[in-house]
């Protein structure tokens, strides 16, 4: 997948999961692409602390919301995932 292929696969995410079309991707909307993604994989769902660990990873700003930039070194971890499933 070339860079622009993994910021329209970001992009589509990150609009999926926006779900009250914020412009963030809040942490309940986080938890829920995460338990997703873990179904997908056949994975146990994560953890409290484990999503907690991803905010903290994701949220540079530190404002508890992932913005769509943010975002984006999630979707890069999922290709990775995905690409390995």
């Amino acid at each position: 997948m070339n860079s622009l292929q993994l910021i329209e696969f970001c992009n589509r995410v990150f609009e999926k999961y926006d779900k009250n079309k914020s412009g963030f991707i809040e942490i309940d909307e986080l938890t829920t692409l995460l338990n997703n993604l873990a179904k997908e994989i056949n994975s146990q769902l994560p953890t409290q602390k484990e999503i907690d660990y991803i905010v903290n990873y994701l949220d540079t700003n530190n404002d508890n919301r992932i913005s769509r930039n943010e975002f984006q070194k999630l979707g890069k971890l999922m290709v990775k995932v995905l690409g390995n499933a």
